[in-house]
């Protein structure tokens, strides 16, 4: 691994001629990466992000047709606004918010919702016994990605739903602007490092979903751009304060870098697009219907 770092480093190098330090060790896991939750700020970085994705999280949910007593497994449930609202659609069903961490997981109102800390890796639930399975930016950081998707669909009644989110991002060789060059071209080396895929996992979600036997498979997106003013842009803003300071942290870039690029985004006459999150849900059939 520290071979790998160093190598990556040295291929980015420094636009200001700052020299950078070999990096140490990149983290191997999400849990322990730039977006852990033992960074100070990623409290409040989660709150931007329910800000910004509950709107179009809600939109598909409500395109499943959640009903009343539908039982409900949210896995990764960050701060746990959407396992909350779901709560609140399904008052005579349940709702499981599964997190490696709980932390932020302390709001115990609502008596049909319960926090579970543990890794959906390891976790079991009886073949045809939930609703519905929702995710939201956790499948791609986890290798196993594949099998969950085969998993998910067991843990399916007949009818149920699997509805996951998760982001696309553009190759960062693509950009124009070169300070997004550097710093997303760092960033895609800390993602590879600890397992995560950020550029091509959100692109099968259709395809995964209806080869794992889902029917009447959709999708939404929404393109994503830096220099946005609205809730994605504030969000931008956090994630790059956040994955700078370990980017730092770690010798890929230095200071100079991260703040050519906070400066970028700051400028009115500037945009990038960066991302695409891509929304795609499905319905097991019944076992009649057989296999699509």
């Amino acid at each position: 691994m520290r071979t790998d770092a160093v190598e990556a480093t040295s291929a980015i190098g420094s636009p200001l001629g700052a020299a950078i330090d070999p990096a140490p060790e990149l983290a191997t896991d999400y849990a322990s990466g730039a977006l852990s939750k033992d960074t100070p700020e990623e409290y409040e970085r989660l709150q931007l992000l329910q800000a910004w994705g509950d709107p179009d999280t809600r939109t598909v949910l409500r395109k499943l047709g959640l009903g009343r007593d539908w039982h409900c497994l949210e896995i990764g449930a960050g701060a746990g606004s959407v396992a909350r609202w779901t709560a609140d659609q399904c008052p005579d069903g349940s709702v499981l918010a599964v997190d490696m961490d709980t932390r932020y997981l302390v709001d115990t109102d609502r008596p049909n919702l319960e926090w579970r800390t543990g890794d959906i890796r390891e976790l079991e639930f009886a073949p045809g016994s939930l609703d519905l399975v929702h995710s939201r930016f956790t499948f791609c950081h986890l290798p196993e990605r594949e099998q969950l998707v085969a998993r998910a669909v067991e843990w399916l009644k007949p009818g149920g739903r699997l509805a996951l989110g998760e982001p696309l991002l553009m190759p960062a060789a693509g950009s124009v602007h070169e300070p997004v060059r550097r710093f997303f071209g760092a960033l895609e080396t800390g993602w590879a490092a600890q397992g995560s895929d950020m550029h091509r996992w959100a692109q099968t979600l259709p395809s995964q979903l209806a080869r794992a036997g889902l029917r009447d498979v959709e999708v939404l997106t929404r393109a994503n751009r830096l220099g946005e003013r609205g809730p994605y842009g504030a969000l931008a803003a956090a994630n790059i304060r956040q994955e700078g300071a370990y980017l730092v942290s770690t010798g890929l870039l230095t200071q100079a870098d991260v703040d050519a690029v906070t400066d970028l985004c700051a400028d009115p006459g500037f945009t990038d697009i960066r991302s695409i999150t891509v929304y795609a849900w499905g319905r097991k059939p019944a076992a009649a219907e057989g296999r699509p």
